[in-house]
């Protein structure tokens, strides 16, 4: 056995011990690692890896995860363009996502919000496979440099694609500190200088009276300057990389209508994307919080979510209980409780945010999980012994992720909703806000679980008039 896969069993193994998948799935993992293609291992979605091998997305979600603290995959975050999708990658994790970002390509602002616009990819790492895209320097840009600037989730036969690679007029290499000339011919219009690795992206605009030769400096990110015009007919176009690993280059027309021509706001994406893990989907995956509690978030501020649902529970007459039956036996039940409620969370794809006292904060992607899993809570807690019963709220809606005592948390009104109206609850009652019984799913989730429901007024503290709230019984 050599020794890169000596080093590979034993962190497969590392990831089977801490709890990352049965013995047939870190197998069939193993196969898949030692098989896949270079492109397949890639910038690879769990979601997609989930639907081929015949597993939960949790599950899949928990094995990239395990996989990734064992050293056997490094996972990247990208914010997505709206517009053509560039996956404009954060090397400094949660941290480098900002609110101010802009697509160079599409020339339009990009929003670095936990949702559906941060795709979490994850590619093998060096330590068990190598891979070309481990070395962007020795690329071919004609044969990969779309791949590296688009999101893995936008399928590279797209015509937009197609279209570029078929009209690329000038693929190469400029290394770090070295100047480069490229010499062609433009016809008048628009065209577009990229360093995909980068997201450095110039657009020139050729035509009469224009300079027959120009000077681009190639940085991190940007190029100077960023748009600029040109002569038509023969050219030169004078390349500095002032990047530390070089620069691949592609050269081809510009797809996209003049920016004079295109609708005001937000451009709607336009592509069909593949299933891909999203940054809020992430975040409220237990196993994440559990292995990656170091990944932080800006200090100042925190990330906005666009919405995050949040459940509360509590446990009815918890202080009697210690009285009733002493100390020892009720810790020891409260304990079993908060396991049953941790299972409960993480089989719906959720994350137990922090636990106070006897009670629990959680966070779900969406209304329907979270109703599941408390819909489960509510149904194992009251199997234990000792009479324990839960009291439940639910409330979804716009909140504010923040790093708190080196763990991530949540602040805002939904958090605070999400409170007071778990303090409305009876003893086993579920009770949540409209915005969560009329999300997709939820209203069904609650019928399969066996529970009855009925709608009620309700004043919240600090909450002006009454507010329409959902009660649920088993």
């Amino acid at each position: 056995m050599t020794r890169t896969a000596s080093d590979l069993a034993a962190r497969l193994d590392a990831v089977r011990s801490s709890g990352g998948g049965a013995a047939e799935t870190i197998a069939r993992f193993k196969d898949f690692l030692a098989s896949a293609t270079d492109e397949a291992l890639y910038r690879m979605s769990p979601l997609l890896y989930a639907a081929e091998y015949g597993l939960s997305d949790r599950e899949a979600i928990d094995l990239f995860l395990h996989a990734t603290h064992a050293g056997i995959l490094e996972f990247s975050w990208g914010v997505l363009c709206p517009a053509c999708v560039s996956f404009l990658g954060t090397p400094g994790g949660l941290r480098a996502i900002s609110q101010g970002r802009q697509c160079g390509f599409c020339q339009v602002p990009v929003e670095g919000r936990l949702d559906d616009n941060i795709e979490v990819a994850f590619t093998v790492s060096p330590a068990v496979r190598r891979i070309r895209f481990h070395d962007p320097e020795t690329l071919d840009m004609k044969a990969d440099g779309l791949r590296i600037f688009f999101s893995p989730s936008l399928a590279i036969e797209t015509p937009m694609r197609n279209l570029l690679l078929k009209n690329v007029l000038w693929a190469g290499r400029v290394t770090c500190g070295d100047r480069m000339d490229i010499r062609t011919e433009l016809k008048p219009g628009r065209y577009v200088l990229m360093a995909p690795a980068s997201h450095s992206v110039l657009h020139l605009d050729a035509g009469a009276g224009g300079p027959e030769r120009i000077e681009v400096d190639l940085m991190d990110g940007q190029a100077i300057p960023a748009r600029t015009r040109i002569a038509s007919g023969p050219v030169t176009l004078g390349l500095h990389c002032r990047m530390p690993r070089g620069a691949g280059v592609l050269l081809f027309p510009d797809p996209a209508p003049p920016p004079e021509e295109r609708p005001p706001g937000m451009p709607a994406p336009s592509h069909k994307l593949k299933p891909f893990l999203t940054g809020k989907r992430l975040l409220t995956a237990q196993a994440f919080r559990d292995l990656f509690s170091a990944q932080s978030i800006p200090s100042e501020g925190g990330l906005e979510l666009k919405s995050l649902t949040v459940l509360f529970t509590d446990l009815k007459s918890s202080t009697e209980m210690y009285e009733r039956i002493g100390d020892l036996r009720a810790f020891g039940l409260v304990s079993r409780h908060f396991s049953s409620l941790r299972a409960a969370v993480a089989a719906e794809g959720g994350a137990v945010v922090k636990t106070i006292g006897d009670a629990i904060m959680a966070s779900f992607p969406d209304p329907q999980s979270a109703m599941r899993a408390a819909a489960s809570m509510d149904r194992e807690v009251a199997m234990l012994e000792g009479g324990l019963a839960l009291k439940i709220g639910l409330h979804a809606g716009p909140c504010i992720a923040v790093e708190l005592n080196d763990r991530l948390d949540y602040f805002g009104r939904t958090v605070n909703m999400a409170a007071r109206v778990q303090g409305l609850a009876g003893e086993r009652e579920i009770v949540c806000t409209e915005a969560v019984w009329e999300a997709a799913g939820v209203e069904e989730a609650g019928r399969e679980a066996g529970l009855t429901h009925r709608r009620d007024q309700a004043v919240l503290k600090g909450i002006r008039g009454a507010i329409p709230v959902i009660r649920l019984h088993a």
